[in-house]
C-alpha cells in the first residue's frame, strides 16, 4: 500500500477517532475525502458549536454552510448595552434620551430574536441538542410553538436572566408552553422566580431543574414516574418536602444540591416530627428502588435518607457526598449499603467523638475517591478490595499515607494522587508492592529526580499521567526505568522549566553563539516532539502543556 486512503473509509474513520479536535481540524484539509469523512455525522455529534453574539446582523452564508453540518448547538443572546447605560448617576435627561435611542434601534431592521429564529428554523438544522441563554421573553419570541419542528431534537438547554433590554420582545402574561414529543433530556436554569412556563414532553427521562418557583416544582411532579436522571438545586427547604413525597419508580440517577449547613441539620433534628417525617423519608426510600447513583450536597437530605438507604439494604452502586460536615455515626452507616461500589468524599469534614482518625470497613468497595477533605481516612485492611483510589495530600507526612495504600490495599488497579503539599523524597519507595497497579497519575506536584531514584521499578505500570505539574527534563526521563512496561504517557496542562544541569552549562560557556549551535543547545530543551522521541514505544499526549525555554539570563 503506497497510500493511506487506499485503506477502506471505516479504518480511516477508526483511525480519526483517536486525534484530538484540533487534529482533526488541521487534518480536514488535506484533501476531499478526509474532509468528507471528519463532516460526517459520526464526528459532529461529538462537537457543539458556540454562537455568542448579539445576533444584530444575520450570520454570513459560509457560517450558515457550518451550521448545517452541526448536531450539537449552543446559542447566547446578549444586548449590546454596557452597565454604564444603566448608571444612577446619570441625569434624567440623559436617561431619556438613550431609552429613547434604544426604542427605535431596530425600526428599520430586524431584531435580534428574528435572526435568532431564523437561524433555527428557516435554515432547517438537524440538531440533536440545543443550548439557548438568553431573558424569557426572548427566548419565547425565538421558540413559540415551533420546537416540535425540529424532529430529531433529544437535549434542550434553556437558561433564562433578567430582563434588561427596553427594546426586547413585550413580556406575554399568558403561559408559554413547549411542546417536543421526542424530547429526552432538558434542563433549566434559572436566575429569578418564573411562573408563566410549562412543559410538555411525553418521553422526558432527564430533567436538571432549579426549584425557584412552584411550576418547577410541578414540572417535577408531572414526569415524577418517567424520569431515570433528575438534577435538582433546592433554594429552600419547603421544595424539598415537596419532592420528598413524591415517587420515583424509574431513576436511576439523583443529584440533590441545596445550599444548608450543619446547623439547617440540628435545627430539623430538633423539631421534626419522629413518625411523620419518618413515615414520608420511609416512603420516599421505597418508590426510588431502582436507584443507582446518588450524589448530595446537603447535610439535611443525607441526614434525611442516608441512614434509611443502609437500614433497607437498597442497591445503591455509587454515592457522592459534597461539602458537607458529616458525623461519624453516619458515615459508618455508607458501610451498611450491601451492593455499593464506588465512594466519593469531596470537601466534607467527618466530625470525629474523638482526635482518633475515621476508618472505613468496606472490603466489597472498588472505587474510592477522597479529594480536598478536612479529614483524612485511615487506608486499613477494611479497603483491601479497593481497585481505584484517588486521594489528596494534605500532610507533610505523605511517605506514611502512601506506605499504608501500598500496604494494605493490594489489589488497587488505578492510583490518582493529588498533591498539595510537597511530596516526601521517599513517598514511592514501597510503591512496587502493588503488584495489580496498572495507572499511576500525579496531580499538581512537583517530582524531583530524588523521588524518582527512592521509586523502585514496577513493571505492572502502563499508564503515567501528569496533570498540572511541574517537570524538567531530569525529573521526566527516569520514569522510562522506573515503568519499563509503560505504554501510554499522559502530560495534561504540566508546565516545563529549565533544569539545573542546562542552567550551569549555558552560564559557563560564551556569550555569542552561532546559529548552528544555538539550534544545537535547543536540543537540550524539551518539546512535545522531544518528548514524543524520547519514548518511542509510548503513546504521548502533551495536551495543553507549556514549554519555556529560556535563552537569556
Amino acid at each position: 500500500m503506497q497510500n493511506i486512503n487506499e485503506l477502506p473509509v471505516e479504518i480511516l474513520t477508526r483511525i480519526f477517532d483517536f486525534l484530538s479536535v484540533s487534529d482533526r481540524k488541521q487534518i480536514s484539509s488535506v484533501c476531499t475525502q478526509w474532509y468528507n469523512i471528519l463532516h460526517c455525522v459520526r464526528f459532529q455529534r461529538q462537537y457543539r458549536l458556540v454562537l455568542d453574539s448579539t445576533f444584530e446582523e444575520e450570520l454570513s452564508d459560509l457560517e450558515k454552510r457550518i451550521l448545517r453540518s452541526c448536531r450539537n448547538l449552543s446559542i447566547t443572546h446578549w444586548d449590546d448595552m454596557d452597565d454604564d447605560d444603566y448608571d444612577d448617576e446619570d441625569e434624567e435627561g440623559d436617561e431619556h434620551e438613550k431609552e429613547m435611542v434604544i426604542q427605535f434601534k431596530y425600526l428599520f431592521k430586524p431584531s435580534p430574536e428574528h435572526n435568532v429564529t431564523d437561524l433555527l428554523f428557516e435554515e432547517k438544522l438537524e440538531l440533536e441538542s440545543l443550548e439557548l441563554n438568553s431573558t424569557f421573553s426572548s427566548c419565547r419570541s425565538i421558540i413559540e410553538d415551533r420546537l416540535s419542528q425540529m424532529d430529531q431534537l433529544r437535549e434542550l438547554t434553556i437558561s433564562f436572566d433578567q430582563e434588561r433590554n427596553p427594546n426586547g420582545p413585550a413580556l406575554d402574561p399568558s403561559i408559554w408552553v413547549i411542546k417536543h414529543n421526542c424530547l429526552q433530556k432538558l434542563r433549566i436554569g434559572l436566575s429569578y422566580e418564573i411562573d408563566a412556563f410549562r412543559i410538555e414532553a411525553p418521553n422526558l427521562t432527564c430533567l436538571d431543574i432549579q426549584p425557584k418557583c412552584r411550576w418547577s416544582m410541578e414540572i417535577v411532579e408531572t414526569y415524577c414516574r418517567q424520569l431515570q436522571t433528575l438534577k435538582l438545586r433546592f433554594q429552600n427547604v419547603e421544595y424539598m418536602e415537596s419532592f420528598l413525597s413524591l415517587p420515583f419508580p424509574s431513576l436511576r440517577h439523583l443529584h440533590v444540591r441545596m445550599f444548608d449547613d450543619k446547623e439547617t441539620q440540628v435545627r430539623y433534628a430538633r423539631s421534626r416530627n419522629p413518625i411523620s417525617d419518618v413515615e414520608k423519608d420511609e416512603q420516599f426510600v421505597r418508590d426510588i428502588p431502582r436507584l443507582k447513583k446518588l450524589l448530595l450536597e446537603s447535610n439535611l437530605m443525607f441526614f434525611r435518607i442516608g441512614t434509611l438507604l443502609a437500614k433497607s439494604n437498597h442497591q445503591l452502586e455509587e454515592l457522592t457526598l459534597e461539602e458537607q460536615q458529616i458525623d461519624y455515626a453516619q458515615l459508618k452507616v455508607v458501610e451498611s449499603l450491601p451492593k455499593l461500589k464506588s465512594f466519593t468524599l469531596f470537601r466534607c469534614e467527618v466530625l470525629m467523638p474523638s482526635p482518633v482518625l475515621p476508618t472505613l470497613n468496606m472490603p466489597h468497595l472498588d472505587k474510592l475517591s477522597l479529594f480536598y477533605n478536612e479529614s483524612s481516612i485511615v487506608f486499613n485492611e477494611g479497603l483491601a478490595g479497593l481497585k481505584s483510589l484517588k486521594v489528596s495530600l494534605w500532610t507533610e507526612k505523605n511517605n506514611k499515607v502512601l506506605y499504608k495504600i501500598c500496604k494494605n490495599l493490594p489489589n488497587l488497579v488505578d492510583l490518582e494522587v493529588l498533591a498539595n503539599t510537597k511530596l516526601v523524597n521517599t513517598c514511592l519507595r514501597h510503591l512496587h508492592r502493588l503488584t495489580n497497579l496498572r495507572s499511576l497519575k500525579l496531580d499538581n506536584s512537583e517530582p524531583n529526580i530524588l523521588l524518582w531514584q527512592h521509586c523502585p521499578v514496577v513493571p505492572s505500570i502502563n499508564r503515567v499521567v501528569f496533570y498540572n505539574c511541574t517537570l524538567t527534563s531530569d525529573t521526566l526521563l527516569p520514569i522510562a526505568k522506573n515503568f519499563p512496561n509503560m505504554r501510554e504517557l499522559f502530560i495534561d496542562r504540566c508546565y516545563f522549566k529549565r533544569c539545573v544541569a542546562d542552567s550551569k552549562s549555558d552560564s559557563d560557556s560564551d556569550e555569542e553563539e552561532s546559529d548552528s549551535d544555538r539550534s544545537k543547545s535547543d536540543n537540550k530543551y524539551l518539546n512535545a516532539d522531544r518528548v514524543r522521541q524520547l519514548f518511542p514505544l509510548c503513546r504521548v499526549s502533551c495536551k495543553e502543556s507549556n514549554f519555556y525555554k529560556h535563552l537569556y539570563h
